[in-house]
């Protein structure tokens, strides 16, 4: 039987010492029938020229060179002109077991859906991931549980990658939207809003680089908080859309994600913090309340009730011990 063309999309921007891992893992996949499409973001190291040398010698591979405008802008550049039946992501500086795609495939043809997600593991540099012996477990389930189980953060988190999806999930513009960090989770969400079961592995397949120059790493500048600002209302309205279960669990994930920038925002910047200090305090009640809620969620509700100064004291204590 013909298996379909898979496309893989991998955004590139000054990742020259991490990309030649990344790319030679996809090129060792089990599964061939792949285009492999490597969008060079207007990268100012050899990330361009490690791009075309690739390409140069498999003809699988497809390099886009354009001008710098992010993550989003460069998978949606991949996405307008990928020619594959489904479509997996994969960051630069990560990289894949080499039956990462053959997995995700069958785990979407097994259970007859249009959207599969497995697990990663982490690593820091000068580090090797974990070697993990844990049994693996596979289910499916109904959009319902699914979105309620990531955003409880349970089950997987709302990462572009670690996922394939049929290309029809993406159809109607659903576009990663560009200029805004966290992109991932305003429209993860989405897609999944289009599936009516979606089937997932605990199998860790996927590599994750813990960077220092991530986003998450990076020193605070006011594009996170503008960013946390669009997505929170662009879940607060489609929340109205969602069962009352979801909504229960999207409060949560709000207040969580709330709370994570709060945290980076420098005191002197008060309007900023003001803003998502009221967000948390019209939703801590319920979620300090609710027993599906992560017990660091529901303590940082409670510690709320004390002032900010108390959130702060607790979490630099719990970053003093990493």
């Amino acid at each position: 039987m013909l298996q379909p063309l898979i496309s893989v999309i991998v955004p590139c921007y000054n990742v020259m010492e991490y990309l030649p891992k990344c790319v030679e893992s996809i090129l060792s996949q089990t599964y061939k029938n792949l285009e492999i499409i490597l969008v060079d973001d207007g990268s100012t190291d050899s990330s361009g020229k490690i791009c075309d040398g690739y390409a140069a010698k498999d003809n699988r591979i497809k390099v886009i060179h354009k001008k710098n405008g992010g993550l989003s802008d460069a998978r949606n550049v991949a996405l307008d002109v990928m020619k594959g039946e489904y479509v997996t992501f994969i960051d630069s500086d990560d990289y894949v077991a080499n039956d990462y795609v053959e997995f995700l495939y069958k785990l979407i043809i097994k259970n007859d859906v249009r959207m599969s997600v497995t697990c990663h593991q982490t690593f820091e540099e000068g580090t090797e991931p974990e070697v993990c012996n844990e049994s693996v477990v596979e289910d499916v389930s109904d959009m319902e549980n699914v979105l309620t189980g990531m955003f409880y953060q349970r089950m997987f988190d709302t990462t572009a990658w670690a996922k394939m999806y049929h290309r029809s999930l993406f159809a109607n513009d659903i576009r990663y939207p560009k200029g805004w960090l966290y992109e991932d989770l305003p429209t993860t969400y989405c897609l999944m809003m289009k599936c009516d079961r979606i089937a997932f592995s605990s199998y860790r397949s996927y590599f994750y680089l813990l960077r220092s120059t991530s986003i998450e790493g990076a020193p605070f500048k006011p594009q996170k908080y503008e960013s946390c600002i669009k997505i929170i209302r662009q879940l607060e309205a489609d929340k109205v859309t969602m069962s009352e279960r979801v909504k229960q669990a999207l409060d949560c994930r709000i207040v969580s994600f709330a709370f994570h920038i709060l945290l980076e925002i420098p005191q002197e910047e008060k309007e900023m913090r003001c803003s998502l200090w009221d967000i948390i305090r019209r939703k801590r009640i319920c979620v300090m309340f609710d027993g599906k809620a992560r017990k660091k969620a529901r303590g940082a509700c409670l510690l709320s009730f004390g002032g900010m100064w108390l959130v702060n004291l607790f979490a630099s204590y719990g970053k003093s011990r990493k």
